[in-house]
């Protein structure tokens, strides 16, 4: 079989890809723009000389400033992208190739390898139909997903994961795929309360990532219902795990402690999520693949529900840093104080998530502070993170 993954240089999509790299024949076309989140890194014991490839030409969209009754022009600035693109592939060796060529290079390198690399963004729909053409299974992961980034500016959430999965859904219209698996999330059902919310519940999500990843969600559902596009649905719940980029919970607070910084915590620190292992993610997908009904959407549950401070406070012990460290700064903006989600509909497909929760926890904060050299390689080149860190909580 053979699979595109999208975003598959990120934090759950790298770790599906070496789930299937190690655990099946199944060869992969990772599209993945390498925007600040996605890292090559991530998947490097996988890459060589020949299989990362760039198209020269790609399509973006750009913003195009009208003047009623004179000349319409505009310019667009290339550099960050340019300079961001550089940093990303800097240490690997990339081949650079025509966009009509790219087909039958992808078709030349995977009779000797199990994975591509193609750097490009989903937004682009000639690549999307390129790589959804040669495809047996998409598995759709690229998405804008931190909502303190959503809250700070929505533009590249809208644009990714809504327009975005639109070209993607209009690839597969005309592919002849089995099947299409939209990764959405728990939070587009909203605020929980004391009832875990069912895939045949209503949305409502309430900060700018949840209501377009909800947008992309519905119009995923709307292209089977009138496309007839095999796609099913996947609502996992929050991930955890090794190589998540450093601005999460988990991996930014486990960091700041390692460099005795202080451990910025939302309120009163009891919002409550569901924390699910991002190997058991990448398990549930491949039972949706084999499994999943096509229409149907699927919760994937943690069924680990623990208050923000307990993170916290845990974090701290296992790295042995005093409590003082811990800041109690003002709350964001519509934050949800709990998810919850009842995940009945896919354990009737077999699924189990039967690890320790303390176990993973533990041995997630352990990674992070035995590969120091990952974090501090994009504490130090990335410069948007380092804006968006400071810009965000210096008021805070």
């Amino acid at each position: 079989m053979l699979l595109l993954v999208t975003g598959g240089a990120g934090f759950i999509g790298s770790n599906f890809v070496k789930h299937k790299l190690e655990n099946t024949d199944d060869k992969i076309i990772v599209l993945d723009a390498l925007t600040y989140a996605g890292v090559l890194d991530n998947l490097k014991p996988y890459l060589n000389g020949s299989n990362i490839l760039v198209p020269k030409d790609q399509n973006d969209l750009i913003k195009v400033k009208k003047r009623i009754g004179k000349e319409i022009s505009y310019s667009i600035d290339e550099s960050n992208e340019l300079k961001r693109l550089e940093s990303k592939l800097n240490g690997f060796k990339v081949n650079y190739l025509e966009s009509k060529a790219l087909k039958e290079r992808i078709k030349e390198i995977l009779k000797s390898n199990r994975l591509v690399f193609v750097v490009g963004n989903i937004i682009d729909s000639e690549l999307d139909e390129s790589l959804t053409g040669l495809s047996d299974v998409v598995v759709h992961f690229a998405a804008e997903s931190h909502v303190d980034r959503s809250i700070f500016s929505a533009d590249a959430f809208i644009k990714t994961n809504v327009y975005g999965t639109y070209s993607l859904l209009e690839a597969a219209r005309s592919a002849h795929i089995q099947k299409f698996i939209h990764i959405s999330t728990d939070e587009v059902y909203g605020q929980a309360s004391d009832t875990p919310f069912k895939e045949t519940d209503p949305l409502n999500p309430r900060n700018p990532y949840s209501s377009t990843k909800a947008a992309a969600d519905r119009m995923v559902y709307a292209y089977f219902q009138t496309y007839n596009v095999p796609v099913v649905i996947a609502r996992p719940s929050n991930n955890f795990g090794s190589f998540q980029y450093p601005e999460k919970l988990i991996p930014v607070m486990t960091i700041n402690a390692l460099r005795d910084e202080s451990l910025p915590v939302y309120g009163d620190g009891r919002q409550r999520r569901d924390w699910l292992y991002v190997q058991d993610t990448a398990r549930a997908i491949d039972l949706l693949i084999e499994k999943g009904r096509i229409g149907e959407a699927y919760n994937v549950s943690g069924n680990n529900e623990k208050e923000n401070i307990f993170i916290v406070n845990r974090i701290l012990e296992i790295t042995q840093k005093p409590e003082t460290l811990i800041k109690y700064v003002k709350d964001r903006p519509g934050h949800d104080l709990r998810y919850m989600i009842d995940d009945t509909k896919i354990k009737s497909l077999g699924w189990v998530q039967d690890r320790n929760f303390e176990k993973q926890f533990e041995d997630t904060v352990r990674w992070y502070m035995e590969n120091e050299d990952w974090w501090e390689k994009i504490l130090k080149i990335d410069e948007e993170y380092k804006f968006f860190m400071k810009a965000w909580y210096e008021k805070r």
